[in-house]
Parts: structure tokens; C-alpha cells; sequence
């Protein structure tokens, strides 16, 4: 294989490489940032009982024809060993955007007008603790709760509530991305990237060097070539003097 060749193989291989890794991180990238699972609850009684689940999510996450108009009674209940709040963001008709900090989260929920109810649970660090609230609503609408807890909202701790009328089909609120994330995709391919590398060098450098270092027939189990003798040049005659 002359150099040239092993060049454009070494070239075609980190290329195919850096595709894998491309493909990874936009398959990543373009999957819904927010599931699809769906834990719905119509109720047109005055309750709402909602359960702060371990791995960041709510249960039920999803509420709807909860009835206007009356004072409706809120039991929160954390069933995780940390401290989760149950937070109704004041803002009718509008997804808090996933890319918001949780100083911007809290502001949305502490700020003017305030939350619509804002329940504190597990302060202690135990599990198990409920928590009782009560809210009305005067006109039909969609809201969004979420946990107010550093990173919690980030990690998949939202949920909707309709009161008068059902959710938009549009919206859902499902548990927290597992998958490995970008960060994998990135570094396997990287990985790969540079495992390809390496092979590719070292099958270049074996070449260049076993054509340097070449062994002699004879040592490879195959008769040396014959010499041809050579017969020495004529001595001319001695002349007299």
C-alpha cells in the first residue's frame, strides 16, 4: 500500500468516525424536551392531590376540569427523602420555557402576582410528609406547576392544571430524560475518533517500517540468488624494453 493510499484510508475512517459522533448528538439533540408519558386526572370535584415522586416528577402530573369558582382543597405529599415544592406559576395559558434558571423560576413563582398555591413539603428530609393548601380559580384556564427546588424544574419536575376545560392536546408533562445525554455521545465518539486514529498510524508505521527492515530471502526459508561470477580483467603482456 503506498502512502498515498494509506492516507486517504486514514482520512475516510476518522471522517466515518466523526459522522457516527455527529449523528449521535443530533439524534440526541432533536428528541422532544419533554416526554410524552401522560399521567392524566379529571376530577370536577374540589380536590387536587398531588405526590412528589423520587427521580423528580409529579404524580399525577397532569390535571384538568378541576371546577371554577370554588375553593378547591390541595394535598401535597412528598413520597421522596428530599424537600419538593408544589408551585402553580401565575401565568394562564403559558409553558415555563425549559431553558429557564431557577432565580428566573422563582421569580415567575414569588413574584407579583405570586403563585396560585405554593405548598412546601419535606423540610425535615424525611418522606412521607403532606402538606394542605387551599385556591380558587374565577375563570377557565391552563396552568404549570413546578417544583421551585434548585434544578428540579431542570431535571423534569413539572406538571399542567385546567380548571373549567381540558389541557391543549399540544402539551404533556412526563418524567425526567434518563437517556445518557449529549456529554456520551460526545465523548464515545471522541473515543472512537481517536481509537481509529491510532490503528490507522500504527498500520501506516508498521508499513514504512517493514519496508525499511526487509529480511533476506535466505532468512524467510528461500534459496539465496545465484552469483554470477565475474571473470577478472586480462593482465596485459609485459613489454620489453
Amino acid at each position: 500500500m503506498s502512502n498515498r493510499t494509506a492516507r486517504r484510508a486514514a482520512a475516510t475512517l476518522v471522517v466515518v468516525a466523526l459522522l457516527v459522533t455527529a449523528g449521535g448528538a443530533a439524534f440526541y439533540l432533536s428528541a422532544p424536551e419533554r416526554a410524552a408519558a401522560r399521567s392524566v386526572t379529571v376530577d370536577t370535584s374540589a380536590q387536587l392531590q398531588v405526590t412528589a415522586e423520587p427521580g423528580f416528577s409529579f404524580t399525577p402530573s397532569e390535571f384538568q376540569q378541576l371546577p371554577v369558582n370554588t375553593s378547591i382543597a390541595v394535598t401535597f405529599t412528598d413520597n421522596d427523602v428530599g424537600p419538593h415544592t408544589f408551585t402553580i406559576i401565575p401565568l394562564q395559558g403559558w409553558v415555563v420555557p425549559t431553558d429557564y434558571s431557577s432565580p428566573q423560576i422563582n421569580a415567575l413563582a414569588y413574584g407579583t402576582p405570586g403563585a396560585l398555591i405554593n405548598l412546601n413539603a419535606s423540610a425535615s428530609g424525611t418522606s412521607g410528609d403532606i402538606q394542605y393548601g387551599n385556591l380558587t380559580v374565577t375563570a377557565p384556564g391552563w396552568y404549570e406547576f413546578v417544583c421551585t427546588e434548585p434544578g428540579h424544574f431542570q431535571s423534569g419536575m413539572y406538571g399542567f392544571v385546567a380548571f373549567g376545560m381540558n389541557l391543549p392536546s399540544n402539551i404533556s408533562a412526563g418524567a425526567a430524560d434518563t437517556g445518557p445525554g449529549l456529554a456520551v455521545f460526545i465523548i464515545v465518539g471522541t473515543i472512537v475518533t481517536l481509537v481509529v486514529i491510532a490503528l490507522v498510524l500504527g498500520f501506516v508505521v508498521g508499513r514504512r517500517r517493514g519496508s525499511s527492515e526487509e529480511m533476506p530471502p535466505q532468512r524467510l526459508g528461500y534459496p539465496e540468488p545465484e552469483q554470477t561470477p565475474v571473470a577478472p580483467p586480462a593482465t596485459p603482456p609485459e613489454q620489453k624494453g
